[in-house]
């Protein structure tokens, strides 16, 4: 006997489909706000980089290598935050699927307050 009618099937797939939707939704807001803070950081220092360069001197050579460390130091940390914030996708997806199953097998429907869809 089958614990879920096809309505309630219905309501939980598209309950679960709007959870993927939403997380999918902010992990790509939060990628683009990382990417635009990349972005700006890497644009600054690389005007500071290039203003150095035409100077040429030794000191300045210092500066130069500096700035391309922290260049590299910033794509680092908006690599590793971009893995963060893609990790954190996975799980939240992975949480909606459990909590889609667990309704299918009890026959629950989700509340409406956690799905704008209904």
């Amino acid at each position: 006997m089958e614990t879920v009618g096809k309505a309630q099937l219905s309501l939980i797939k598209a309950w679960k489909e709007q959870k993927i939707t939403k997380v999918t939704s902010k992990t790509q807001k939060k990628l683009l706000e990382i990417s635009g803070w990349e972005n700006k950081k890497t644009t600054k220092i690389e005007s500071q980089l290039a203003s150095l360069q035409r100077k040429m001197d030794s000191k300045k050579m210092e500066e130069a290598a500096k700035l391309r460390s922290e260049k590299a130091a910033v794509h680092a940390k908006a690599q590793e935050k971009k893995a963060k914030v893609q990790t954190r996708r996975a799980q939240e997806i992975l949480h909606a699927e459990e909590e889609a199953a667990r309704f299918q097998a009890t026959g629950q429907v989700p509340n409406k307050s956690s799905c704008s869809c209904f």
